[in-house]
């Protein structure tokens, strides 16, 4: 039987026949409030309106026909729609667990209700261009969160009257995960620890309450909380035992990033908390009450000796148990694809090979086992489950079926029952391919996915898909590998998102966020949560969570989640021979404390780094940047050196070089190198060599001259033949006409920029250069004193902002705000929307930082204005710090010195701006003047 699943997301369950593909969006939705609905059903015209609002009435219907219609076909059943006007689901053909939940709620069956809410409804799913549809998820959501937390609290209310103190405390954990902001629950949990002994728990729960309500409302949490904490605290100084040993300093410890305005300021110490905290408690403090924990499982080598035919053995059934394991829910389970990925190549023949790869994954336990005729037919697998530390056998198994897949199933059922779970109620067929070819197919893609071979990856993994087309995660290799090739990208995304339906939870939600992160879309912020919190064993889950939160702008939890990914991945990045993922992941944590203007965490990272591979160029080159960032020339000389001699390709490091010398106002020589490199044979030198040239130009003021090599390709200084064959360059174009004050030509230029990413197919990738292109607009336009226009874009980018995952979009249209309230002469209010504004202080949108100052300078605040052109001026040289030039933040901050009385420091920075300015226009000679008069005045 089908049976559509609404609780944690949108999927159909069971077998749906030959056709495996699950049905599009806005069918899946039709189902969902059909099966909200119940018996009672809805009418056509409210179906319309929620899910073709904008329609002409006729098609509307039109489309509600066909989609009815289709979805016969999609499910290869009888229709699951009934009814003439008022529609419903038949239960006989398509049963949901929304529809049970709301039966056993409307019986009073607590107990069920509550086993059936296994996370929010419809989570993750998205509708585009149906906001009505949107609002009533909203609403739908909220009412069964109200009802699951009512009938949780009231089984929560009976177990305490019945003193059963365990089930009490674990239900009263679940309410705090229904609603982390209520301080009733956050209470009543801190009670049930208490009452079980674990004070220090309760306290620790404290502690993590208030940092969510801070950072969430900020506002102070419930005086429930806060006085049931003080009582606790007394009674722990006043040395009342507790039942069970309290959880160390270490343990208790809260992550909780601060508000954007506010991180630069304590980023040093709140880095050390998150790491160590990250390392130490792991997942302590989002998991229910201690209990004692499953090993992490390991499936080695399960040999065929029931058959030679070799497509039928060895990896095959490994996978096949591995992955039929991690479908039991608390079960955490090492993926046969991360045994792969560890494993050197030709290694999987080796003995032990296996066990050696699963200790490094951090398995505790690993399985082993053999398939054979049983007497009386059909296949034997007897299995053990070994301790990989000792050698001790912990547990043998027998199971007796009929094929492979039976025995599988049945395996999976005894390791459930033996460790006190519950076994999957899906067959493994289900979830993986049922053609031994494809797995091996797919098994090799893997390796060569692994050895960074895209090509071979793609090709053996269409291979396993031509075998069986229902493999997810086939499906979900196959784009990894082939979007490095370029061509078919969105197609290969499109079909692993429909197939993840088909694998196990742990595949479907990696596939579902690591698909939404690469399209920028915010919905897969769940996935990557599910993933993370579920398996938090699997160090993919914690990166995967990593990212989207430092795509969000939340840099505490970002550092958190990859410092656990590290720590879980550390024993297999450390062999020479082995892929380094933690390498990746350090790599990304560099570019979070960069962004987070932490450079000694940044600088601890790399050392890591180097630790895993002494002899890689990219760490070298990193630190390379931390010391330009520091101004430590010598230093980053040194460094780079190392880094050219570890590199097999000495000319990548050439745009490193090249920005290197924007920040030490070594204009003249990048000229001399970028004219080099600009009649170079390479498309992609010459265009880079352009571009930091542009840059340098700009940062010189030598506008005339940027605006020559831009147009007709003229390199300054030289009367030769004009250079061609330049990719299109808007940006600098738009970046030149507001430099030079034409703001209205600079606003029209990067409309058109905008006018191109609207192009974009994907939603998140188009939400995001929509905001940043009409902020950028908008600059110019307020430049030109055109408000309405500012304001209007302004409410654009509030509304585009939050499409897109990366979390600056949504705080851009206060930077617009700020624009228009410093024009009205609200120069406080200005400052307050400019930091809102801020993503970033060294790698965001530096105008703001510059804007900021500006405002603190009129209010007479200098010494506040300092921080954010100092945090501008350690950040990148391009991206999104290509919009305003260093010499210009170098000239206000020399005004900032002088307000705060400090010339020594404004005469280095003026100094700065007197050299930059040599060649300028006009209009940099006039401000290069006062820096000289100044300097004459004060300098020494």
């Amino acid at each position: 039987m089908l049976r559509l699943r609404t609780f944690g997301g949108l999927w159909i369950e069971g077998s749906i026949g030959a056709d495996p593909a699950a049905p599009p969006p806005r069918r899946l939705a039709l189902l969902a409030v059909l099966a909200a609905a119940g018996p009672r059903g809805v009418s056509r015209e409210r179906l319309l309106g929620i899910l073709w609002p904008d329609g002409e009435e006729e098609r509307g219907r039109h489309a509600l026909a066909q989609t009815v219609y289709s979805l016969r076909r999609d499910l290869n059943a009888e229709t699951p729609i009934v009814g003439a006007n008022e529609l419903r689901l038949d239960p006989a053909v398509l049963g949901s667990d929304i529809g049970d939940f709301n039966a056993a709620m409307l019986a009073g069956d607590r107990d069920a209700a509550a086993r059936l809410y296994a996370g929010p409804f419809l989570d993750g799913f998205y509708l585009s261009g149906a906001p009505e549809f949107e609002r009533w998820v909203e609403e739908e959501r909220a009412r069964v969160a109200k009802q699951v937390a009512s009938a949780i609290d009231a089984l929560a209310q009976r177990s305490e009257r019945e003193e059963r103190q365990a089930d009490t405390t674990a239900l009263r954990h679940r309410l705090t995960e229904l609603d982390p902001l209520s301080g009733k629950f956050a209470a009543e949990y801190m009670k049930a620890l208490s009452a079980g002994g674990d004070r220090a728990g309760a306290l620790a729960h404290a502690r993590a309450h208030e940092a969510t309500i801070r950072r969430e409302l900020e506002t102070a949490p419930d005086p429930e909380v806060t006085g049931l904490a003080e009582r606790l605290r007394g009674d722990q100084k006043s040395g009342r035992p507790a039942a069970t040993p309290p959880v160390t300093a270490a343990e208790g410890a809260v992550l909780a990033p601060f508000p954007a305005h506010r991180q630069s300021l304590t980023v040093p110490a709140l880095i050390g908390a998150i790491v160590v905290t990250a390392l130490i408690v792991g997942w302590r403090l989002l998991v229910s009450p201690p209990r004692r924990e499953p090993p992490l499982l390991a499936v080695g080598v399960l040999r065929d000796i029931a058959t030679r035919d070799s497509t039928s053995s060895g990896g095959v059934l490994t996978d096949m148990l591995a992955t039929s394991l991690a479908r039991i829910p608390g079960l955490q389970v090492v993926a046969n694809s991360r045994l792969v990925e560890l494993m050197p190549r030709g290694a999987d023949t080796l003995p032990g090979a296996l066990s050696d790869a699963a200790r490094r994954a951090g398995a505790k336990e690993i399985l082993e086992g053999e398939f054979s005729f049983a007497p009386d037919g059909g296949l034997r697998l007897e299995f053990r489950r070994i301790d990989l530390a000792s050698g001790v056998v912990r547990h043998g198994y027998s199971v007796h079926a009929f094929d492979r897949y039976a025995a599988v199933d049945s395996a999976t059922a005894a390791i459930a029952a033996d460790l006190g779970f519950s076994a999957p109620t899906r067959t493994i067929a289900d979830v993986t391919t049922s053609s031994p070819l494809a797995y091996r197919l797919y098994e090799e893609g893997l390796r060569a996915y692994y050895q960074y071979d895209a090509p071979a990856a793609y090709r053996l993994m269409e291979a396993a898909l031509r075998e069986d087309s229902t493999f997810a995660m086939a499906a979900f290799y196959s784009w990894q590998s082939g979007s490095a090739l370029g061509g078919q990208e969105q197609a290969l995304r499109e079909r692993a998102v429909r197939l993840a339906p088909r694998a196990t939870d742990p595949e479907r939600l990696l596939i579902l966020g690591t698909t939404g992160v690469s399209q920028e879309d915010p919905a897969a912020l769940a996935p990557a949560e599910s993933l993370a919190i579920r398996f938090p064993a699997d160090p993919e889950g914690q990166a995967l969570l990593g990212q989207v939160q430092m795509h969000r702008g939340y840099f505490g939890e970002a550092a958190a989640a990859f410092a656990r990914a590290i720590a879980l991945d550390s024993a297999g990045s450390a062999k020479p021979d082995a892929v380094c993922r933690a390498c990746a992941i350090l790599g990304r944590l560099f570019g979070l404390y960069s962004a987070w203007d932490s450079t000694p965490a940044a600088e601890r990272v790399v050392r890591s780094w180097v630790g895993f591979r002494p002899r890689a160029p990219e760490p070298m080159i990193n630190l390379a940047e931390i010391r330009w960032r520091q101004e430590r020339w010598a230093e980053a000389d040194t460094v780079l050196a190392l880094a050219d001699s570890f590199s097999n390709e000495p000319r990548n490091l050439e745009p490193s070089l090249y920005r290197a010398l924007i920040r030490r106002g070594s204009y003249d020589e990048l000229g001399r190198e970028a004219a080099i490199a600009l009649r170079d044979p390479d498309g992609d030198r010459r265009n880079e060599a352009r571009w930091l040239w542009l840059i340098a130009l700009r940062n010189q003021g030598r506008l005339r001259e940027a605006a020559a090599l831009l147009r007709e390709g003229r390199v300054p200084g030289d009367g030769t033949v004009p250079l061609s064959a330049f990719d299109p360059d808007g940006i600098n174009r738009a970046s030149l006409a507001f430099e030079a004050g034409d703001y209205r030509g600079a606003a029209e230029a990067y409309r058109a920029q905008a006018a191109l990413v609207a192009a974009i197919p994907s939603p998140g990738h188009r939400a995001r250069g929509l905001a940043w292109n009409l902020t950028l607009a908008g600059t110019a336009y307020a430049a030109a004193g055109d408000t309405a226009t500012v304001r209007r874009l302004a409410d654009s980018v509030e509304t585009l902002g939050p499409q897109s995952l990366f979390g600056r979009g949504a705080r851009l249209h206060h930077f617009l705000r700020g624009l228009l309230l410093a024009d009205a002469g609200r120069p406080a209010e200005a400052v307050d929307a400019y930091r809102r504004a801020i993503l970033s202080w060294t790698e965001g949108y530096t105008r703001i930082n510059f804007e900021m100052s500006r405002g603190l300078l009129t209010l007479h605040r200098p010494k506040e204005a300092i921080y954010p052109l100092q945090a501008a001026l350690r950040g990148g040289i391009d991206a999104s710090n290509l919009y305003l030039t260093r010499t210009e933040l170098h000239e206000l901050l020399a005004q900032a010195f002088i307000a705060v009385g400090r010339p020594d420091s404004a005469a280095v920075h003026y100094r700065e701006v007197a050299r930059a300015w040599e060649k300028g226009g006009p209009p940099f000679q006039a401000r290069r003047r006062v820096a000289l008069d100044w300097l004459a005045r004060h300098g020494p």
